[in-house]
């Protein structure tokens, strides 16, 4: 007998948000056919309670925690019905402790990183995972399915989909996608949305108040999806040759033919199956219909609709950003810095693309050309600074060479303003003057730089002047553990979610016409406006400082 828990019994109250998806998924397990020893965790007691008694599952075997499931016995299948916050990292952790099989409620994570890091983790750990796409296995779907397939609608089809009650794209449209992802047997090409963004939330994460999407598809297949404050919920296809719908319990098909009528089976329940086909699959049975290779996707498509809406640009698959980018659209910002002449002394920083990013970051608020000399390939020269307002180091780790010492120690000297970006924390380490101009710098061997979305918060009394109220960034390296040169002047923190703050920009004491950035490993971390409107805040500063 195998033994599953379900994280996130949840309260089972009416309504779309109290409806306890744990419930279902418990009763797909209990009801699948094949014998469950059945196991539950929440935080509140209460839902615990309610769960033991509609699933007859004893109080030894109700949990509080994660760690006191696993302190218990590791089960050999875990359900992830939390809020999307917790998706990913409840996950990984499973994976880690030996769980060999997941459901995973949709929608799958916060972000493309996070899915790219539980597709890792499951290929790392061999760990089966399902998606809980369970409309793949409803009769109204697989009937679909079959009319496409006999091209009664034609060689193209457009699925049309919408759902109402302000529900949003990551909760609730990934349902859409999916199904156009398993009627047209692939997955799109590109997406192209609007979308209307405020500062609404659900389960936590940022979310639109209304949206139209449109995915493209190979062969002249598409999707349409319509989400927002509608009061419906339907799909259907459209063809060159006709339409086909749900009505009831009942397909139509409407052609030129005639309009015929599909009885569809009743009372089949779709997470059996996807129940089923789990338990199955963790003992060599086939792969699931809802695999994670079938199914993470479609979160993916609701990231790249997002990043359409932003950019007012299509998004190829699969997405190249990591980040959420509604979260970047409900944290807008402005440029200041127009007109001014930026030098940028960069390498290439290992491929990351953060000398390109920065650049690109530098140049929007500018909205000039960047000068930027390769450090890699050549010094820098007093003649390369000559019509320049500022000059931004961003990361050599070779030696700097007497001629590009004396560059910058002459024009540091002159009380021009210098910017040392990210990894520049940690070049030419055997250049002690530099450090100094630093103050706190990357010491090899003993800082580090955990990967996390950061809040950067000003520094209490904002003692550098900075134009700048508070922003989210999205993962990248935060650099921890610096060694202490010379004193700085702190103006803005980065916040962890785990509380933890660490500095994120400040001035020296001593050479106060040098200032340091942190943030910037990554090239698609500079399009978040947090970072940009930080960075202007922290030149502005520095420039204000040395004109006086």
């Amino acid at each position: 007998m195998k033994t599953v828990a379900v994280i996130g019994c949840g309260k089972f109250i009416e309504g779309k948000v109290g409806w306890a998806i744990g419930h279902a998924h418990a009763s797909g397990y209990t009801n699948c056919g094949i014998p469950v020893r059945l196991t539950g965790v929440d935080l509140s007691a209460e839902n615990l309670e309610a769960f033991g008694n509609k699933f007859n599952v004893p109080t030894n075997q109700l949990f509080t925690s994660t760690d006191a499931l696993y302190g218990a016995g590791v089960p050999d299948v875990v359900s992830i019905c939390t809020w999307p916050g917790l998706h990913a990292p409840m996950a990984i952790e499973a994976m880690e402790r030996g769980v060999k099989g997941l459901i995973i409620e949709k929608p799958l994570a916060l972000d493309v990183d996070q899915i790219n890091a539980i597709r890792q983790k499951a290929k790392e750990t061999n760990t089966v995972i399902s998606v809980a796409h369970q409309r793949r296995h409803e009769p109204a779907f697989q009937t679909f399915k079959k009319i496409i397939e006999t091209k009664r609608l034609g060689e193209q089809v457009r699925v049309e989909a919408c759902v109402g009650g302000n529900w949003d794209v990551l909760s609730w449209t990934t349902h859409w996608f999916d199904m156009a992802n398993f009627l047209l047997g692939e997955t799109p090409q590109y997406m192209l949305a609007g979308m209307d963004v405020t500062d609404k939330r659900i389960y936590g994460h940022a979310c639109e108040n209304a949206s139209i999407v449109f995915a493209e598809y190979s062969n002249g297949n598409s999707g349409v999806f319509l989400t927002g404050p509608l009061d419906e919920i339907s799909v259907r296809l459209t063809g060159p040759n006709g339409i086909a719908m749900q009505r009831g319990d009942d397909i139509l098909v409407c052609t030129s033919e005639g309009v015929e009528t599909i009885p569809l089976e009743t009372g089949h329940e779709a997470f059996r199956t996807v129940c089923a086909e789990l338990l199955q699959a963790i003992d060599g049975g086939p792969e699931p219909l809802c695999s994670l290779k079938n199914c993470a996707v479609a979160t993916e498509m609701a990231y790249a609709a997002q990043e359409s809406a932003r950019t007012q640009r299509k998004v190829e698959l699969p997405v190249s950003t990591g980040f959420a980018p509604i979260e970047l659209m409900q944290h807008p910002t402005q440029s200041l810095l127009r007109r001014k002449r930026v030098l940028v002394y960069a390498d290439a920083h290992f491929g990351s693309g953060g000398r390109e990013g920065l650049t690109e970051a530098i140049e929007s608020l500018t909205e000039t050309q960047t000068l930027v000399i390769d450090a890699e390939q050549q010094s820098l020269t007093q003649a390369d600074t000559g019509e320049t307002d500022f000059i931004v180091i961003y990361h050599t780790q070779k030696e700097a060479n007497s001629e590009t010492r004396n560059a910058l120690e002459k024009w540091v000297n002159q009380g021009k303003p210098l910017i040392i970006v990210h990894a520049g924390l940690g070049a030419w380490p055997e250049w002690n003057t530099y450090h100094e101009w630093c103050g706190l710098i990357w010491e090899w061997g003993k800082s580090s730089h955990p990967h996390s979305p950061i809040n950067l918060e000003p520094e209490t009394g904002n003692p550098l002047n900075f134009n700048f109220g508070k922003a989210w960034l999205p993962r990248d390296e935060v650099f921890v553990q610096l060694k202490s040169i010379k004193p700085v002047t702190i103006g803005l923190h980065a916040r962890l979610d785990s509380g933890e703050s660490y500095p994120a920009a400040w001035r020296s004491v001593e050479t106060p016409n040098v200032a340091a950035w942190m943030p910037g490993h990554r090239r698609d971390s500079w399009s978040a406006p947090g970072m940009r409107q930080g960075l202007e805040a922290l030149i502005l500063s520095l420039l204000k400082s040395t004109s006086t």
